[in-house]
């Protein structure tokens, strides 16, 4: 089993990160596209260590370095615990490949296993980013005894256990329960967004605390952990009061459930999959009428049944508009009148009414269907390729289906968000205009590079949406920077906001315009 389980491994390294590929390709320009992948997820990755650096060593020097540890345990959870179910779908259960890795001379457990470790080790990567500068930081100020460096480096190896099995025993259950109905991908589809929601309100329940709690932070701390999550009561007992105890109890629960969970979904491995790739037919079947539409509409209906039939990829691409529907339902009926005056007399609502607009455009930012829409069809490319009509055509309807997921759920979101907060009228106007030059421009840069960077060759639609693809990390990274960067400069330069928003969404919108007639020029293949 152990050799068995290392080749699978293996396999699957080589295909998330393109490293076979990247070996034995003689292509230069596709091994200069994966160095600055590379780089740019480097870059990545070291300005987020930074960034929590900073925000350590601001904790440690106001008297709160003890409650780092316990800190960065929760944020590290609530991170594995979101990302790996929004990639869990795809990654364990309706792999494409599932027949021609069954016909191998392997067990389901040295399968299922080895897809569990490489979650893991994507999983572990979180885990350092997040904890270590933390755990650094709380090292030179705290000064632990030498039993505690164990413990920080048993934390950074277990803590993303947790979390991660109960994301994975969601998204099994989850397709445990959906595959019984002949309407799967849907229940599948509502099921997984149910879920996602309810993690992401576990996680703000975790962070509201009132003003007697704000005063004391580290209190706060302690006590938001000692109810949402009791795990990390183990390591920060460990930690602080060298509770051995404690800490072997952590690793144990930590082992046990990954064990327990692999065993498991072992046993019922192929009863699963069976279930995922098993069609249902109506018995009452009637031939009917013969509808026709135009060969935008065809398409356009075509792509949204994709969308609707495709769990991972409906969540991975609308995840953005999802939390900002999410964070302005929240507002609306959740937000404290506390926090809200608290915030009018420190003078920040000023400050949010004008950077909304580009707030807004972050989220937008976040969703692009249209990075993987062409990598989707995978072998079944030919048809699109094949159809009587231009390459315009197939682009626009996949465009279309990008703006008809993303522009009702922002228009409603930010009317909720305007009754929250008061703005004049060019603020609104600002707030409707802004986010929806960003959705247009991430349209047609993502459709853009899926043309430059197609990633046909997948086994599961994870590969295709988010396991290594260029396009998407490449649309979602620029559509990121380019809404960042004008909050930045907003927050900066206060007195010349509205001068930094327009002028950059004028610009915005060139570059779309630009893009899109280089789009239009485009074809499908050569």
């Amino acid at each position: 089993m152990k050799g068995k389980y290392k080749y699978l491994l293996r396999m699957q390294l080589y295909n998330l990160f393109g490293i076979n590929r990247l070996i034995h390709s003689r292509d230069k320009q596709e091994k200069q596209r994966s160095a600055i992948v590379a780089a740019l997820g480097l870059t990545a990755i070291a300005i987020l260590a930074i960034y929590i650096t900073k925000f350590s060593n601001s904790m440690a020097e106001a008297g709160l370095g003890k409650a780092l540890p316990t800190l960065m345990v929760v944020v590290c959870s609530l991170t594995t615990l979101t990302l790996t179910f929004v990639k869990s779908t795809g990654v364990l259960i309706g792999l494409k490949d599932y027949d021609m890795v069954m016909s191998m001379p392997v067990n389901t457990i040295s399968i299922v296993t080895s897809r569990v470790t490489l979650l893991y080790l994507i999983n572990l990567i979180i885990g350092f980013i997040s904890m270590l500068p933390s755990s650094i930081i709380y090292i030179l100020y705290e000064h632990p005894p030498i039993c505690s460096y164990l413990f920080l480096v048993g934390a950074l190896f277990l803590t993303p256990i947790i979390p991660m099995i109960i994301s994975l025993s969601l998204g099994v259950l989850i397709v445990a329960v959906s595959s019984r109905s002949k309407h799967k991908n849907i229940y599948s589809l509502v099921l997984s967004t149910a879920a996602v929601l309810m993690i992401v309100l576990a996680s703000t329940k975790t962070q509201s605390m009132d003003e007697a709690q704000i005063t004391n932070l580290g209190v706060a701390i302690a006590e938001t952990v000692n109810k949402f999550y009791p795990p990390a009561i183990l390591f920060t007992n460990a930690l602080l009061h060298n509770d051995w105890v404690g800490f072997v109890i952590f690793a144990a629960v930590s082992l046990v459930s990954g064990i327990a969970f692999i065993a498991i979904v072992s046993h019922y491995y192929k009863t699963l999959n069976t279930a995922v790739f098993s069609h249902y037919a109506k018995k009452d079947y009637k031939m009917g009428a013969l509808k026709s539409s135009s060969p935008f509409m065809a398409l356009y209906k075509k792509e949204l049944r994709r969308l609707s039939s495709c769990t991972i990829y409906a969540l991975n691409s609308c995840i953005g508009i999802v939390l900002l529907f999410v964070v302005a339902v929240m507002a609306v009926f959740f937000m404290p009148s506390t926090l809200r005056q608290q915030v009018e007399v420190m003078g920040i609502m000023i400050v949010i009414q004008n950077i909304m607009p580009i707030a807004l455009a972050i989220f937008v930012s976040m969703t692009s269907t249209t990075a993987a829409s062409l990598s989707l069809e995978g072998k079944n490319r030919w048809i699109m390729c094949s159809v009587p009509t231009q390459a315009r055509t197939v682009y626009n309807s996949k465009i279309a289906v990008k703006l008809t997921v993303i522009l009702p759920v922002l228009y409603v979101s930010a009317i909720l968000i305007r009754i929250v907060i008061p703005c004049s009228l060019m603020q609104t106007v600002l707030m409707f205009l802004i986010p929806t030059v960003y959705a247009f421009f991430i349209s047609v840069l993502g459709i853009y590079l899926n043309i430059k960077f197609p990633k046909y060759d997948w086994t599961s639609e994870y590969y295709a949406v988010k396991g290594g693809a260029i396009s998407v990390l490449a649309t979602v990274g620029g559509g990121m920077a380019s809404s960042l960067t004008p909050l930045y400069l907003c927050i900066i330069f206060p007195h010349y906001q509205m001068i930094i928003m327009l002028g950059i969404t004028c610009l915005i919108l060139l570059a779309t315009l630009a893009i899109y007639h280089k789009v239009c020029q485009m074809q499908l293949y050569v």
